[in-house]
């Protein structure tokens, strides 16, 4: 007598049920290429020296008036999954405040050279401009207007 198996088709029609489910599901979901479109956008270079060898701007920071290239920061950047990082300039200082799925987070940051210092964690952050393939995130491969806090984990577009 043969011994009725336990999941037989059962089990083979879950498995496509849940494949079918989650093919769905992932679909509903709205692309980044739909974010509104900033009118302020301009494309910046990358400032960082590993990353490319761009010349050296005009002015050096020192001769170029206090954080004028990290102005070019300041405004809304949108990252994957409703993430944001804004920056504000106050003064000489610049208010920095980065969404992430844990919820918005404030910082106080200072203009250094380029880049944008802020402390976090105790540990010392800065955002700098970078191209999309320079963030390292998935789906900004082709942006050429973006700001990275952290490669591959933290980079944000104005598009």
């Amino acid at each position: 007598m043969r011994r009725p198996t336990r999941f037989g088709i059962l089990d083979f029609g879950f498995w496509i049920i849940l494949a079918t489910t989650l093919v769905a599901a992932s679909a509903c979901t709205t692309p980044q290429a739909d974010a509104p479109v900033s009118t302020t956008a301009t494309p910046a270079a990358s400032a960082s020296p590993a990353m490319s060898p761009v010349a050296s701007p005009p002015a050096s920071p020192a001769t170029a008036g206090s954080g004028s290239k990290a102005d070019s920061l300041a405004g809304r950047w949108t990252g994957p999954e409703g993430t944001y990082l804004n920056v504000t300039k106050k003064g000489e200082k610049y208010t920095i405040e980065i969404a992430n799925l844990d919820g918005p987070k404030t910082y106080e940051g200072s203009a250094k050279g380029g880049v944008i210092e802020f402390t976090r964690n105790g540990k010392t952050e800065t955002i700098k401009t970078a191209s999309g393939a320079d963030t390292g995130m998935k789906g900004f491969e082709k942006e050429t207007n973006c700001v990275v806090v952290t490669k591959g984990s933290e980079g944000f577009c104005k598009k």
